[in-house]
């Protein structure tokens, strides 16, 4: 499985790859969201980041509400 920093390496994905890249890419980012815990204390420490990552999250929402 292709890591996601090495992902973001990658400049040009071939087209017959992209699928199997995204779902690498996606199963990474379960495992990811399951090992969240206590997002509350997080956004209470690093409250300057917060605007940032919310935006970053609805950016993905809406990409992800166009795959379906």
């Amino acid at each position: 499985m292709i890591k996601l920093k090495k992902l973001l390496e990658l400049k040009y994905i071939d087209q017959a790859d992209a699928g199997r890249v995204i779902n690498d890419a996606l199963d990474e980012l379960e495992g990811s969201l399951k090992k969240i815990r206590k997002p509350e204390q997080w956004a209470e420490k690093y409250h300057r980041s917060l605007p940032g990552v919310i935006d970053m999250i609805d950016r993905l929402n809406k990409i992800f509400g166009k795959m379906k």
